[in-house]
């Protein structure tokens, strides 16, 4: 029987410590490719790399994967050859890269089209960005050629993923032991859209299949996203610098367990989750998060307010989303009062909604960052008296 290939584009820390540990483990020859010739080579040479799943202090299983093949994105004949060859693909880089990695899979696709094309080919968008596939779509589809293209819209789909595994530095014994090793948590679960796959779903354990996944973005962004930099926020007002620690702090922690409550009903009223397993799902997030072994910080967690304070993020969506749904935001809002106070002089995103404040005063510098709208002034009000409270 041929082993099923997977091109791992991106061999940074989901890329190889969560998607290639996932396909790998399932049977899968893996090919890791990035731009960083230096990681490639180092990639090469070792033969091998160790992926430490640290579910927590009692529990670390490490994942030795090897029989792959690592290329630099300059490696044009061979990643064609690959991607021709290959059953799936996966895109594991930041959104700003897209458009290069839309650039270096065009000749491997025109390869692909030439010499099967028949065959379905998908494209797995591991990254954090809700909607990657319509955004990666677009501009994989302005790259290639009129032929291409025709091929690629019947036959190539791009499935977007939801990345929850968390894939924080690892310790730096650990790291000066083995600069190749990555340190996860252990989340082998990866929701994937079921209705965007052109051909046949991979034979995966741990590909959970997802009809609506915008309200599994929506409900990943709104707890765990929102849960880390509540944390972070709420426990830097009371001294705290590991995650781990806001989290033992009973002060920081109710507010946290509170703010997942309004969320969670929110959620259960928007998109019809049930109780239970809204339930089920915020024990996790918090069980996850309580990971001592991950050494995540409030400086990690809480960095660039000016982007976490935004109407769409992580605290000020989730307090519109209770409003809507007749759910005060209590907590929520106490959540993001702390974030405007949160200081840290080394970091742009906190300097900057602090010098707003300082500028426009509390109420105005709300408005602005937040960006709340003139019916929204209640909720303005709240977050402004909710610091007096911090």
């Amino acid at each position: 029987m041929v082993q099923r290939t997977i091109v791992v584009w991106g061999a940074g820390r989901i890329g190889r410590g969560f998607v290639a540990d996932l396909f790998d483990a399932a049977g899968y020859r893996v090919v890791l490719v990035d731009q960083a010739r230096e990681l490639i080579e180092a990639l090469d040479a070792a033969g091998r790399y160790t992926v430490v799943r640290a579910e927590n202090a009692q529990r670390r299983h490490d994942r030795v994967i090897s029989g792959y093949r690592a290329l630099a994105t300059g490696q044009t004949v061979e990643l064609g050859e690959e991607i021709a060859r290959a059953a799936i693909l996966a895109v594991a880089v930041f959104p700003k890269d897209f458009p290069s990695v839309a650039q270096g899979l065009a000749p491997g696709l025109e390869r692909r089209r030439a010499e099967k094309p028949e065959t379905p080919f998908d494209i797995f968008m591991a990254t954090n960005l809700p909607d990657a596939a319509h955004q990666f779509r677009r501009l994989l589809l302005e790259t290639l050629s009129p032929e291409v293209r025709a091929y690629a819209e019947e036959r190539i789909g791009v499935v977007d993923t939801l990345v929850i595994r968390m894939v924080p530095d690892p310790p730096a014994a650990e790291r000066l032991h083995d600069p190749l090793l990555v340190w996860t948590n252990g989340m082998g679960e990866l929701p994937v859209d079921r209705r965007a796959f052109k051909g046949e779903i991979p034979p995966v354990p741990g590909l959970r299949l997802v009809d609506d996944m915008r309200a599994e973005e929506t409900r990943k962004l709104h707890t765990y996203n929102m849960c880390h930099a509540a944390l972070a926020y709420l426990g830097a007002r009371r001294g705290h610098t590991l995650t781990v620690d806001c989290l033992a702090d009973p002060v920081v922690r109710t507010e946290v367990e509170g703010a997942l409550d309004e969320i969670g009903r929110a959620l259960q009223a928007e998109y019809g989750f049930a109780p239970e397993e809204m339930a089920r799902w915020n024990a996790g997030v918090l069980r996850q998060t309580d990971n001592p072994t991950l050494g995540d910080t409030v400086a990690r967690h809480g960095a660039d307010p000016r982007r976490k304070l935004k109407r769409a993020d992580r605290l000020v969506g989730p307090a519109l989303l209770a409003r809507k749904h007749g759910v005060t935001p209590f907590h929520l809002v106490r959540a993001i009062a702390a974030g405007f106070l949160y200081a840290d002089p080394d970091d742009p995103g906190a300097v900057f909604v602090q010098a707003r404040v300082a500028a426009l005063g509390l109420p105005a510098a709300v408005r602005e960052v937040c960006e709340l709208t003139g019916d929204e002034a209640d909720l303005g009000e709240m977050i402004g008296a909710a610091t007096v409270w911090l």
